[in-house]
């Protein structure tokens, strides 16, 4: 009898992470879908009834503990076991994230081995790979890893436009969105001082008194760290 393909719902706003997260679960034989946010994910969930879910904390228009706030209260969806999976992994969201249903919480940038282990303990089963190999990280293959470098160029484009209006018009909350969203996936594609940048304007733009002048010169400094070509970036590492 042929077991079941366990099916894996992927809730994040990261174009890396979630091509990244569908590279991996393919390799253990899973299937996959993905959504930008968490509405799209309650409805995706509702159609398609996941095994697992992955979900992020800091997205756009329905962020992670909303989700699971409005998950728990529906009756197709509550069971289903979700693994928090993200770069804004404090006290304080980790504890709202159990308190309101996840099962599990993992922190950007992600181990392989780590989370498919969380997966099987959920699933109660274990996954197969496809192809043996040793997982020590999300750069389990060059090719995978030049796959999510053009991503990750490609959406930086559109991110760079959104940072420098932000800044401009002192938008915090609009500018940390975006800098949660690069610092999850910089270290993946070989970029972890992008990713430092971004883990300190994150903290400096909770504060209630932002210091523009710094936030301004870390950007300008992110901006200069990240290539607009993909062979800049090889070219680097």
């Amino acid at each position: 009898m042929k077991s079941k393909i366990p099916f894996i719902l992927i809730i994040d706003d990261s174009d890396v992470t979630r091509a990244s997260l569908t590279r991996v679960f393919d390799e253990y034989n899973c299937k996959t879908e993905s959504c930008e946010d968490g509405l799209f994910g309650i409805q995706k969930a509702l159609e398609k009834k996941p095994d697992v879910m992955i979900l992020d904390i800091l997205m756009p228009n329905l962020d992670g503990i909303k989700t699971l706030q409005i998950k728990k209260v529906i009756d197709d969806l509550k069971n289903i076991p979700v693994i928090i999976l993200s770069g804004n992994v404090n006290k304080s969201n980790m504890f709202a994230a159990m308190e309101n249903g996840a099962d599990k919480v993992l922190i950007k940038p992600f181990n392989v081995d780590e989370l498919i282990g969380a997966v099987n303990e959920l699933l109660g089963n274990k996954l197969e790979q496809k192809i043996s190999a040793d997982y020590q990280s999300i750069d389990f293959k060059d090719d995978v890893v030049s796959e999510l470098q053009k991503i990750f160029i490609n959406s930086f484009v559109s991110q760079k436009k959104i940072i420098v209006d932000s800044v401009s018009r002192r938008d915090k909350n609009k500018l940390r969105v975006v800098c949660h969203q690069i610092k999850g996936v910089g270290k993946t594609v070989g970029l972890p001082e992008v990713t430092d940048i971004c883990r300190n304007l994150e903290f400096n733009l909770t504060s209630d008194k932002v210091d523009w002048n710094f936030i301004i010169k870390q950007c300008e400094k992110m901006f200069s760290l990240i290539p607009k070509t993909q062979m800049e970036l090889k070219g680097e590492n």
